[in-house]
């Protein structure tokens, strides 16, 4: 199998493989743009090697060279935007999960109050019973 029709069929798999990701939600469709686009330049590559190798030449480079240039070029990018997309994520996450901490610590507070209030005593706060109110 040449080059040209390993980088035509991986292209070809990758592209499908992302749209069936997408349509099952089990890959963002901000990632899936990524894989659709580097599926897509190694479809063409593949069916119009020319342009590989006319960057090659410019380059000076080999044609197996400047494919892997190429592709790791593009697995640079797509881990740099997969590093973006984590990090906001774990951004996220940290929000939330204070938000939770700060709302646990209110209804604490707030049953506390109503379980003094209604004269119940010495009830730890999160065990007022709910039905007073």
């Amino acid at each position: 199998m040449t080059a040209e029709k390993l980088m035509m069929l991986s292209g070809a798999i990758a592209f499908l493989f992302t749209l069936y990701w997408v349509r099952k939600r089990e890959m963002l469709e901000k990632l899936a743009i990524i894989w659709i686009v580097a599926s897509s330049f190694f479809l063409l590559l593949g069916l119009f090697p020319d342009i590989l190798k006319i960057f090659a030449l410019s380059a000076r480079l080999s044609f197996s060279t400047a494919a892997l240039f190429i592709f790791t070029g593009l697995m640079y990018i797509f881990a740099f935007f997969a590093s973006l997309a984590y990090s906001n994520l774990y951004r996220r996450n940290q929000r939330l999960t204070q938000k939770i901490a700060l709302l646990e610590l209110r209804q604490n507070e707030l049953e506390a109050k109503l379980s003094k209030k209604n004269g119940e005593g010495d009830v730890e706060p999160g065990q007022a019973p709910l039905a007073s109110l």
